[in-house]
């Protein structure tokens, strides 16, 4: 059973691996190869604190416990699971062991031997007797974190189809991209607390944690200390084996009951009557019961927010809150971002609104002021709470004219968005319990990101003209421009969204029902493919390394110093603006935000031409 479940993964993986996929595993493994290179070099250091080593250690193998966790959540669909034999007469323990033997063999779980080899570098300082110790201590740690990923994997997709799931998985969506961006606050953090040491309550927790225990263990053996070497390891043996046995018993479908969806009293649905009235306040109404009861909407809501406060945190490691002003308009920035798909969210019940001609310029309207209703006091109380916890009133004004473009500006081009540049995806009835397994998203939300950015501009463009000119009254003139700005997007491009919606609406109902446009066949090789899936791995690596040149420039190199710079804070931390001499700070901001934008254009630019090469391939 093992041999023929591995086979059969090998062989899974070698016919649905594409270019895209490839370019992705290894910009992945190589990661993942200096990680863990990186955490054996760590074994080999010395501190000047005498428990550093083993905290650092026990930080460093929590992080690896924690991405075996999240990982697998956001991968999609492993290649082989319990679903895929719930119908064959196999026992649940022997698909179990055959499954977690499949699991084993990948370049992840070499990957992950090859960074808790770094438990046996620091056996080696100790004794031989802490060596041999190691060695069960490793195989154990990784039996651990396998099985506690397939265990929260499963636990994770009884939840997907809830909105406390998608409440929870928006939440670690969040804190994973800002972790990606904002990674080089947490590297300073670990820089100051290697030189001044843990803080002893964190030391405790973090060496009660499972992914600890081997540590103790090979310690306990290295002072002799025999009762503590065998100890955690037995612990650690059963917890693996709970993991195994929970993970059996969970194998196969999980038929879990749908959320009963409850109707409103007859006083509550009069009321509401009196307030969405007409054709747009029918569908607005419609449009919020859909924002309050689709889990896929409540990670939109929860993304942008969560992410926006997850960043505004970083910073406190240096005791630095001028970010916190600016929360209320990141996370209308990312919401825009995020919710920019909302009629291929919907599937082919957009044939609800062709049905109706003329209803199209309502359900356009609707759909945007019942983003703004959703959206609108969220942000604007973000940025009262942030401009409160800061007590700078100087940032106000940045923070509101910045809140109101992105509410106004990401309120038209999110919908416009929607028409022009839908990513297809897979029916609400028909969603998969991976985030990743949904339409790919990822052009269309960098779009969005970049668009809303410059829609924000002329009003952060007025107030940076009245703090140059020490004039309240100009600054405070962003707040009108911000309205003019965030007006001007929400009429005008939701009249063009609405126009198309009424000249393309069935070619757009033909692309959610099949996934291919109407000029393409859908047995084509690359019809419904997006250009990520269709791109070369060459041009795939290039892609996203001006992805990731136009974020650091952008964010960290250029915006962040921009606001340390007009906070007053004196703090130059790493950021090379704030190293130049006083006259040339302020060029070389400039600079770097526009390094960070023709990155985030080289990486569009590529993705059109891919678009466009793939429709001129299947014309």
């Amino acid at each position: 059973m093992v041999g023929v479940l591995i086979r059969m993964k090998l062989a899974v993986l070698r016919h649905s691996t594409s270019d895209s996929k490839m370019a992705l595993s290894g910009l992945g493994w190589s990661t993942g190869i200096c990680l863990a290179v990186t955490t054996v070099i760590l074994a080999f250091l010395d501190f000047s604190q005498p428990r550093m080593l083993m905290d650092v250690l026990a930080v460093t193998f929590a992080l690896w416990a924690l991405g075996w966790i999240v990982g697998p959540i956001f991968a999609g669909e492993p290649a082989l699971n319990g679903e895929h034999f719930h119908r064959q007469p196999i026992p649940r323990r022997t698909l179990a062991m055959g499954l977690l033997a499949a699991a084993m063999v990948a370049v992840t779980t070499a990957i992950t031997v090859l960074a808790f080899g770094a438990m046996t570098a620091f056996a080696a300082r100790l004794s031989w007797q802490a060596v041999v110790v190691s060695v069960p201590a490793v195989v154990l740690l990784l039996l651990l974190v396998v099985l506690l990923s397939r265990v929260v994997t499963l636990l994770f997709r009884a939840l997907s189809r809830s909105r406390a799931g998608g409440a929870i998985t928006a939440t670690v969506t969040a804190a994973i991209v800002s972790l990606c961006s904002f990674s080089w606050v947490l590297i300073i953090g670990i820089y100051l607390l290697l030189e001044y040491g843990f803080p002893p309550a964190f030391s405790t927790v973090v060496r009660a944690l499972p992914s600890s225990w081997g540590l103790l263990a090979v310690e306990a053996a290295g002072r002799g200390d025999w009762p503590w070497a065998v100890g955690p390891l037995v612990a650690l043996a059963v917890l693996v084996a709970a993991l195994f046995a929970t993970w059996s018993a969970l194998l196969g479908p999980q038929r879990l009951a749908r959320p009963v969806v409850r109707g409103s009293s007859a006083r509550e649905a009069v009321r509401r009557r009196r307030l969405f009235r007409g054709d747009v306040g029918v569908i607005c109404l419609k449009e919020l019961r859909t924002w309050w009861r689709d889990p896929m909407r409540t990670q939109s809501i929860v993304l942008g927010p969560a992410f926006a406060v997850i960043t505004a945190l970083f910073p406190l490691i240096f005791d630095f809150t001028a970010a916190f002003p600016f929360v209320g308009a990141a996370g209308a920035l990312m919401a825009a971002a995020t919710c920019a798909n909302l009629y291929a969210q919907d599937g082919t019940a957009l044939w609800l609104t062709l049905t109706v001609p003329g209803k199209e310029k309502a359900d356009v309207r609707a759909r945007q002021l019942a983003w703004l209703i959703v959206f609108g006091p969220l942000t604007l109380l973000l940025t009262l709470a942030g401009s409160l916890v800061h007590g700078d009133p100087a940032l106000v004004p940045w923070a509101l004219a910045g809140n109101l473009a992105a509410l106004g500006g990401g309120s038209g081009l999110l919908i416009w968005a929607s028409v022009a540049v839908p990513v297809p995806g897979p029916d609400p009835h028909k969603s998969k319990n991976s985030p990743m397994d949904h339409g790919d998203v990822t052009g269309q939300s960098f779009l969005m990101f970049f668009l809303v950015a410059l829609a924000m501009c002329p009003a952060l463009g007025v107030a940076w003209a009245g703090h140059a000119a020490e004039s309240p009254v100009l600054l405070w003139a962003s707040l009108p421009v911000a309205l003019l700005t965030g007006v001007l997007s929400h009429v005008l491009l939701g009249s063009v969204a609405a126009r198309m919606l009424r000249d393309k609406g069935p070619e757009l109902l033909h692309l959610m029902r099949s996934g291919a446009p109407t000029s393409t066949a859908p047995s084509e090789e690359e019809a419904g493919k997006s250009p990520f899936e269709t791109m070369s791995a060459a041009r795939q690596t290039l892609l996203w390394t001006a992805m990731a040149v136009g974020i650091v420039g952008l964010l960290p190199q250029g915006l962040v110093p921009l606001g340390i710079k007009l906070s007053g804070s004196p703090d130059k931390v790493w950021f090379l603006a704030l190293h130049v001499s006083g006259p040339w700070q302020w060029p070389v901001i400039v600079v770097m935000v526009l390094i960070g934008a023709a990155g985030f254009w080289a990486a569009y630019w590529l993705y059109r031409a891919e678009k466009s090469r793939t429709a001129q391939a299947a014309a």
